[in-house]
């Protein structure tokens, strides 16, 4: 993605990205989550914030971190992060649907995420947004030649092949980089692009936040990510399937609906 190659210390430490495998493929191949769904999507969705395709606006100094059950002060948190779609320019397909279904999950190219949660109880809306999410991951499949089974020479009849399996110990160094306090004081990013590439891809892990705490808050991005803005994204695309007419699993497609938040205002 990048064109980085994997910068490996004589300790064995590894700096870089171990490969260049899109973002969206990290979560699926090297994670223990190994479904392309709403994670997938959020994750999309900080690209294009970290690209300027889709502004960040936050009304908080503070960092903010949301708990195990969503309280009246994250409503609040939500209400003062807004997001304006702006994209310009060539996009990838996934791209381009991942910013459709914002627009038509919000009916606006500009909103904060409180009235995005507000929407995702709204079954119409929910039923649009299973929809939009289907042809996101159609769209990321095929961008990546991935067929839910098989990937390149890294994945085999849905099992890691012996290259997919070094990958993926290469791939656990780099995370134990990303949220290490004394790697990251030795090898510090070398600028607010690759700041916010190295947080990207510590959300691809869940590790985030860890990452954060030991970098600077210096982008759009990585301030998004300092209010919690990615769980408050996979919170919201959650609740949204949770609000579906009809649940479906016949099409192949497991959308990985795991945060049992409840966002006031549901049904």
């Amino acid at each position: 993605m990048f064109g980085i190659k994997s910068k490996i210390q004589p300790t064995g430490e590894i700096i870089n990205p171990p490969s260049d495998d899109s973002y969206s493929m990290i979560p699926v191949l090297f994670s223990k989550n190994s479904e392309i769904g709403i994670r997938t999507l959020s994750i999309s969705i900080l690209e294009l914030i970290n690209r300027d395709q889709i502004k960040c606006d936050i009304d908080l100094d503070d960092s903010y971190e949301v708990g195990k059950k969503l309280t009246p002060e994250d409503m609040e948190v939500m209400k003062k992060i807004t997001l304006r779609i702006a994209n310009k320019g060539e996009l990838k397909t996934s791209q381009t649907a991942a910013i459709n279904l914002l627009k038509n999950m919000n009916k606006n190219r500009k909103f904060n995420l409180k009235a995005m949660a507000k929407q995702s109880n709204n079954t119409s809306t929910a039923n649009k947004f299973e929809k939009d999410l289907e042809e996101f991951v159609k769209a990321v499949k095929n961008e990546n030649g991935y067929d839910g089974k098989s990937y390149m020479d890294i994945l085999e009849n849905g099992k890691l092949t012996a290259k997919g399996k070094e990958l993926k110990k290469e791939w656990k160094a780099y995370q134990d980089f990303l949220k290490s306090p004394d790697l990251c004081e030795k090898h510090p990013p070398k600028s607010s692009d690759e700041n916010s590439m190295q947080i990207i891809y510590a959300s691809c892990f869940d590790i985030e936040k860890d990452a954060l705490k030991i970098r600077q808050n210096d982008t759009p991005l990585t301030d998004f990510i300092d209010k919690d803005g990615y769980k408050l994204l996979n919170i919201i695309f959650n609740n949204a399937l949770l609000n579906v007419s009809e649940k479906r699993r016949g099409d192949g497609i497991f959308y990985g609906v795991n945060d049992k938040y409840t966002i006031p205002g549901g049904g």
